[in-house]
């Protein structure tokens, strides 16, 4: 059966349902966003991803409305929400705190919304007992928070903020209590209920895992701008700047002088020493060029490769044992170093590399990505 691809972005007459229009957010002389127009579609998982101070939580508060633009509009569902008050918002927001009333069970922290909207009983009893079961709490529906796991105590927080519908939840480093092990499957578990749900999430993170795990589309912020607004594979296959390419996943940039060459560029990186990159870019020779290269992209031998174009030497100076992966930094004479990645499918025992060899490194025409800037 063939699936269609969830992308609205990609379709010119899929309605968003969140819009920002030349929001710029600035607090006294500092600009906390600027000038940034943007579109979140219904059902998405969208993650906004950057360092710290880069805007991701000021772009959250301002949806959630506990920020107001400085200048521009934000658009829910087309309406302007400037003037309307947090609470009266159809959008919920899960802290990272999660805070949880202590001194109420399971049960009674996921119905304290509908309780306070004075929604009638039955239906609060029916609402709560659902959301119980998507996030599979419902034998501890007695229990106070300090009696579940931080994993569970976390599933309530979602499960409270899910209860209302809203039509959008906003998420802010939901899962930087939790150890590694339980993140990893907590985000498995949000984007299960997000796919049942259908309620469109954004996630606030620094963890770039998690924004590739999570989300339908990444945003990599930096300095109060989104530089690219991309699904996960295209941001690390495709970056549009050495910013984006740096900031997600390991790569080596090699930079240059770019000379145009069959259908790409020959980056000139040291004296007498090039490389190839397939581009459709537009460079003029002489140009400063980079070539972003991921290191399970580049090969290493301790012979000299034949008929490939991209084959430089060099000495391992270090090597990063990850257990399933080793990851060798190989110095090239210039002092450049590249970063070359191997499956470890033997044991240990039988490694083929150490420190200090003289070792080939070499990579396809159209493995590294050519970014003007």
């Amino acid at each position: 059966m063939n699936q269609t691809v969830f992308a609205p972005w990609e379709d010119p007459a899929a309605k968003p349902l969140i819009q920002f229009k030349n929001v710029t957010k600035r607090y006294g002389d500092f600009t906390a966003i600027d000038n940034q127009s943007f579109d979140i579609y219904e059902q998405e998982f969208f993650a906004l991803l950057g360092p710290s101070g880069c805007g991701k939580t000021t772009m959250m508060r301002m949806l959630a409305g506990f920020e107001t633009p400085t200048e521009g509009t934000i658009l829910l569902g087309g309406e302007d929400i400037a003037p309307i008050p947090p609470n009266k918002r159809a959008v919920n927001m899960m802290f990272q705190s999660y805070a949880l009333f202590p001194h109420l069970s399971i049960w009674e922290n996921i119905a304290f919304g509908l309780r306070r909207d004075k929604k009638p009983n039955d239906e609060i009893q029916a609402r709560v007992e659902e959301m119980l079961k998507l996030t599979r709490l419902t034998q501890f529906a007695k229990r106070k928070p300090h009696q579940i796991s931080g994993g569970q105590r976390q599933r309530v927080a979602l499960a409270r903020s899910l209860a209302k519908a809203p039509k959008l939840l906003l998420l802010d480093e939901p899962l930087g209590a939790l150890d590694a092990k339980l993140r990893q499957d907590t985000q498995f578990e949000l984007m299960d209920i997000q796919e049942k749900t259908g309620t469109t999430f954004v996630i606030v993170t620094h963890d770039q895992e998690e924004a590739m795990t999570v989300a339908s589309r990444v945003a990599v912020m930096d300095h109060g701008q989104i530089i690219q607004a991309a699904p996960p594979a295209q941001i690390y296959e495709a970056p549009n700047s050495v910013y984006v390419a740096d900031f997600i996943g390991d790569v080596t940039i090699i930079e240059g002088a770019v000379t145009a060459k069959d259908n790409g560029y020959d980056i000139a990186f040291a004296e007498g020493q090039s490389v190839y990159a397939e581009s459709t870019l537009n460079l003029t020779n002489g140009q400063t060029g980079y070539i972003a290269i991921r290191p399970e992209k580049v090969a290493i031998s301790s012979e000299k490769p034949e008929r490939v174009r991209n084959a430089v030497q060099g000495k391992i100076i270090d090597i990063a044992y990850l257990g399933n992966l080793s990851t060798y930094y190989v110095e090239l004479p210039n002092g450049q170093t590249v970063k070359s990645q191997t499956a470890n499918t033997r044991r240990l025992s039988r490694r083929s590399f150490t420190w200090e060899d003289e070792v080939w490194l070499s990579w396809t025409d159209t493995a590294g990505i050519l970014l003007e800037r």
